[in-house]
């Protein structure tokens, strides 16, 4: 096999590719019969509540972070603090801000659906001999790195066409 150096477009269809395939297999193996589904955005907004040393978002940073409607995070927060699994707090200087905080059932929520997310990826991992799961591990090790440097908004990065709507 010939080595080749990759081009910026072949990388990025190899990546595409690959983030597919596992969005198809999170979608259809990470679901759960609970109060969340693990492929939902009230999923990753409990996901980021309920990240340890991080200061509560206000709703408007939450819906940014999201990539969401203030008027459909209102929407999201209102179904998620009637199951109690987040809770609002106004600032007690300006009433306008409205922190969220992720309740202990949300966090207890979030901690058995990425349990059971964990039960099946390793699951699926059963069939790898020792030699594949060290491959695969050296390799989303040295993934979950670089990802760190991945940034289509970095100064002087080609800018992302206009996506067509559906």
């Amino acid at each position: 096999m010939t080595e080749h150096t990759p081009d910026y477009r072949t990388v990025g269809e190899h990546f595409l590719d690959f983030t597919i395939a596992f969005f198809n297999l999170a979608k259809s193996k990470y679901q759960q019969q609970n109060q969340i589904k693990a492929n939902s955005v009230g999923f990753q907004a409990l996901i980021l509540l309920n990240q340890p040393g991080r200061s509560a978002p206000t709703m408007s940073e939450l819906a940014a972070r999201l990539e969401i409607t203030k008027q459909q995070l209102t929407k999201l927060v209102n179904d998620l603090e009637e199951k109690d699994l987040v809770r609002r707090e106004h600032d007690s200087r300006n009433r306008r801000q409205v922190y969220l905080y992720i309740t202990p059932t949300g966090a207890a929520i979030v901690s058995q659906l990425k349990e059971a997310m964990l039960s099946c990826t390793v699951a699926g991992l059963s069939g790898f001999s020792e030699q594949e799961l060290k491959e695969l591990d050296n390799c989303l090790t040295r993934l979950s790195g670089l990802l760190s440097k991945f940034n289509p908004d970095a100064p002087g990065a080609v800018k992302c066409p206009e996506f067509p709507s559906l």
